[in-house]
């Protein structure tokens, strides 16, 4: 009888042992082996006690009060335990399954606590037998006094899972708080949220603060972000004329997103000013500096060129060709005529011709052999390459003070892109012939052509200007054909002339 009473008492708590380092040993395993042997822990005690004639709540006439129910006993707690692991697992996976979940897992965490204290409390209750009356009782004044002693974490806290319930944002998303921050959040935990600003500083806001202000999500939907810039330009100006420099200007922006289309409006009309403006999208928050920067250069130089043609439309018939002017000061703002003298340069102005396309009109097409050099004073040209499939590729556009076609007319190679007017644009032409003989007498001049091709125009003013002039040859065979074009005029400067 004493040896029956022993192992009455011993198979519980080797039973109850095995099962918490069991537990133990597979808490570092993958996923599916923890869920495993949970389901193992869940099913095989609630066999045994139904094989019993008994519940895991351990109901009925069949389960002793003496050491003999000892064993049913540790396998209801073994159940209830392994039953509330299992459940908690289930949660955590569906809750916070990724990367992102698992820096704001306030909702996961508080329904696993409640299900653990779930099932402590049934262990207590229904299984060993004791009474938790008490024990609520008292834990429902400890309750009170601690939440008067913590009420500002305890805001934090609750804030923080009714922010979680709604799930407004998720880490990594960018949300702008009322006017005070903005930024990308890193952490979401019980207390505050952390946010990494444009400043690469790191603010904690309490989940309190978070709950009360107007947030904004930058991420979701979509990242992309609308902007607007203003501009007050004198009212003497013509507000249709403006307005459209303006659209010629965003136009030239390659991050200002096409859908939805950027608009220019005018926001008032006053006596002596008229405030424009640009609504336009970007793809992301980070562009949005970079693309106004942008838009305000290429609005400069649409207005600088605009106005000079509009000077020149005024004074047609005068004696001297009004147009001369625009067109020297197109080829001071080239690069390329920099070795000239200004006597020089103003020579090469005054056999420009001028060119004027409406929308939709075409400059050059893709495959066409040419001999000009086209500089844009004004509008806006774009470059489209045949995609194979019928459709026609965008590469880019370019605008007033920029110019296209040089590889061509150096070495004589069909153009390998389509250039084509999306607004009214006027141009100025420059044929080889005026200027062969500066090449072949000026080495600066051909050094500087030369450079030009060898580093594949590579200044930020010509990027999409190269990718639609330049041929398939490699740089070698550009050179060389320069140089059959020009002829002995064409060797680098500092080379050794035979």
């Amino acid at each position: 009888m004493r040896e029956t009473n022993m192992y009455s008492f011993l198979l519980p708590i080797v039973l109850l042992i095995t099962t918490a380092a069991g537990a133990l040993a597979v808490r570092s395993r993958p996923l599916g082996v923890r869920a495993g042997f949970l389901a193992l822990l869940v099913t095989v005690p609630a066999s045994l006690l139904y094989w019993s004639g008994t519940s895991p709540l351990l109901t009925g006439d069949t389960v002793p009060m003496g050491p003999e129910g000892h064993w049913l006993r540790a396998l209801g707690i073994v159940w209830w335990f392994a039953a509330a692991r299992l459940l908690a697992l289930i949660v955590d996976r569906i809750l916070g399954h990724d990367e992102a979940s698992r820096e704001a897992r306030i909702t996961s965490d508080l329904l696993c606590a409640a299900i653990y204290i779930a099932a402590f409390l049934v262990v207590l209750n229904f299984v060993l037998l004791l009474p938790v009356n008490g024990l609520v009782a008292t834990s429902g004044i400890m309750a009170v006094v601690i939440g008067l002693a913590l009420q500002n974490t305890l805001s934090d806290v609750f804030s923080g899972v009714a922010v979680g319930i709604e799930h407004p944002f998720a880490v990594g998303h960018r949300i702008s708080l009322g006017e005070g921050v903005e930024g990308v959040v890193v952490q979401v935990n019980w207390r505050s949220i952390r946010i990494l600003t444009d400043g690469e500083d790191v603010a904690t806001i309490p989940n309190s603060v978070v709950a009360k202000a107007q947030i904004v999500n930058r991420s979701f939907p979509t990242e992309r972000r609308a902007t607007r810039l203003q501009l007050v330009r004198p009212a003497a100006e013509s507000p249709e004329w403006m307005m459209h420099v303006l659209r010629q200007a965003v136009l030239l922006c390659p991050d200002a997103l096409e859908t939805p289309a950027p608009s220019v409006t005018i926001s008032s009309l006053g006596m002596r000013s008229t405030t424009y403006a640009v609504d336009f999208f970007v793809a992301g928050s980070s562009m949005i500096g970079r693309t106004k920067s942008l838009l305000l250069l290429h609005v400069h130089r649409q207005l600088r060129y605009a106005a000079l043609l509009a000077e020149d439309e005024a004074g047609v018939g005068e004696e001297v060709d009004p147009r001369a002017g625009t067109a020297t000061a197109l080829v001071s703002q080239i690069t390329l005529f920099d070795p000239l003298t200004e006597a020089q340069r103003g020579d090469v102005a005054r056999q420009m011709k001028r060119r004027t396309l409406e929308e939709g009109d075409l400059l050059f097409r893709e495959g066409a052999e040419d001999d000009r050099l086209y500089v844009v004073a004004s509008g806006v040209l774009e470059i489209k390459r045949a995609a194979g499939n019928g459709a026609q590729l965008l590469i880019g556009r370019i605008g007033a003070a920029e110019y296209i076609g040089e590889i061509s007319m150096l070495t004589g190679a069909p153009h390998t892109a389509d250039a084509a007017a999306c607004t009214r644009t006027v141009v100025y032409e420059l044929s080889r012939d005026v200027l062969s003989p500066l090449l072949r007498d000026n080495a600066e001049l051909t050094q500087a052509f030369e450079q030009s091709v060898q580093r594949g125009l590579c200044l930020a003013e010509r990027a999409v200007a190269t990718q639609a002039g330049a041929p398939s040859a490699g740089p070698g065979a550009i050179l060389a054909g320069i140089r059959r074009l020009f002829g002995h005029g064409a060797t680098p400067a500092g080379a050794r002339r035979e």
